[in-house]
């Protein structure tokens, strides 16, 4: 496929589901997109279980809400994909042999691209979900190499960084944030790895199963290699951000003439284990 052309259209998706009606929120969700006087781009982006919700109340209600690899969501973004000519990442739970997992699609056009499971569960998601068993993909688009993780992996910043050294240049992220930190957090993850990175986060409140409420912050964002925010979200309103970018600004890995963030790694001095 074609890589870099000279500047490429990010679109990120905010929105706030209702609890168990995907139908509902997928509607939402397509008016968002195809709503905007043009809807064309080369990538858009929707949050971690966008159409289902997040604070499940039992493995039966997850099991419920998933869905094959090739189900009713993947053809809600087949569908948008061809009405846009975007690449779509979304997030769901995708039904596996063992369970389910806390998963996303990357669908262009008719092709599903890649899906991947999260292989860091956050809090309640590990009574709920099967954790991902890799790997981190780096996909092949139109547009250039597309890596993907959702929500908590970018806490581990090896995640971002096997990536970066896969090749990715662009990165999405759907994310359900509720922790503080993350839309400034994810700026040193864009830094330190010279890569852009789309995050989509929901906003809204569940309170289920007598479980203590969770608000969703929001600020869903693009952030350029530099770290430079390119758009950022509300922390409260479903929206669409827009951003425009240039992918081979994300080749050079260099923060000054002579130190080279990949070229000066020293790895046979790092200990990633415990031995």
């Amino acid at each position: 496929m074609p890589t870099d052309p000279i500047e490429i259209t990010v679109t990120v998706v905010q929105n706030d589901p209702v609890f168990g009606d995907p139908e509902k929120n997928k509607a939402e969700v397509a008016q968002l997109i195809l709503g905007q006087a043009d809807p064309r781009a080369s990538l858009i982006v929707l949050p971690e279980l966008f159409a289902t919700g997040y604070q499940f109340d039992s493995r039966t209600e997850v099991w419920d809400l998933s869905e094959p690899e090739r189900g009713p969501t993947f053809s809600f973004l087949s569908d948008l994909s061809i009405k846009t000519g975007a690449v779509l990442v979304a997030g769901l739970p995708i039904r596996r042999n063992k369970g389910v997992s806390n998963g996303a699609l990357v669908v262009y056009g008719t092709t599903l691209l890649a899906s991947y499971d999260k292989i860091h569960l956050f809090d309640e998601e590990r009574d709920f979900f099967q954790e991902g068993t890799g790997p981190l993909p780096v996909i092949s688009t139109p547009f250039g190499p597309l890596g993907v993780m959702i929500c908590f992996d970018w806490l581990f910043p090896e995640v971002l960084r096997s990536m970066a050294l896969s090749g990715a240049l662009v990165v999405a992220h759907p994310s359900n944030w509720v922790l503080p930190f993350g839309p400034q957090g994810m700026i040193l993850r864009s830094v330190e790895n010279r890569v852009f990175t789309a995050t989509a986060n929901r906003v809204g409140r569940e309170e289920r199963g007598g479980r203590a409420p969770l608000t969703f912050i929001g600020q869903s964002q693009v952030l350029s290699p530099k770290g430079v925010l390119l758009g950022r979200a509300s922390e409260n309103l479903p929206e669409v951000i827009r951003a425009s970018i240039r992918l081979e600004e994300a080749r050079s890995k260099k923060v000054a003439s002579k130190s080279d963030l990949f070229e000066q790694r020293r790895p046979e001095l790092y200990r990633l284990g415990s031995d």
